[in-house]
């Protein structure tokens, strides 16, 4: 009796954590503007924000700004997402250099998505994309 109390507390902790886990990584959903089918952008909770632009170089015009708002990341709860361009998030393309951070690590991938219509692009490494 004495060992069955604790190991089933292992139990159901274990269970706890491996539900929080799940839901932490687990992909937004995508927002009202992503077409279906096609997949979409958004940030993560590691990156609270993730900026759309006209070009793949962090110089480019920010036309808009993706924000998570869950977990860490301040604000009241909602995931703000983009559609792909392509389908299946595809055609991810090098571009100019960018970090997620200060003083982190340089990328070059960038991710055609579509905003009003248009391609545009976005830093690929500070969020993430999700297919159907």
């Amino acid at each position: 009796m004495r060992v069955a109390r604790p190991l089933s507390l292992f139990a159901a902790l274990s269970i706890a954590l491996a539900g929080a886990v799940g839901t932490a990584t687990a992909a937004p959903a995508p927002a009202s503007e992503a077409a279906a089918g096609s997949g979409y952008a958004a940030p993560t909770m590691l990156h609270c924000k993730l900026n759309v632009r006209s070009a793949t170089k962090s110089s480019a015009t920010v036309l808009r700004t993706l924000r998570n708002r869950n977990g860490n990341c301040p604000g009241k709860g909602g995931h703000d997402s983009v559609p792909c361009w392509l389908n299946k998030c595809g055609g991810i393309t090098a571009g100019g250099s960018y970090t997620c951070q200060s003083g982190g690590k340089s990328y070059k991938s960038w991710l055609p998505v579509k905003h009003q219509g248009k391609r545009a692009w976005v830093a690929i490494k500070c969020g993430t994309y999700v297919t159907p």
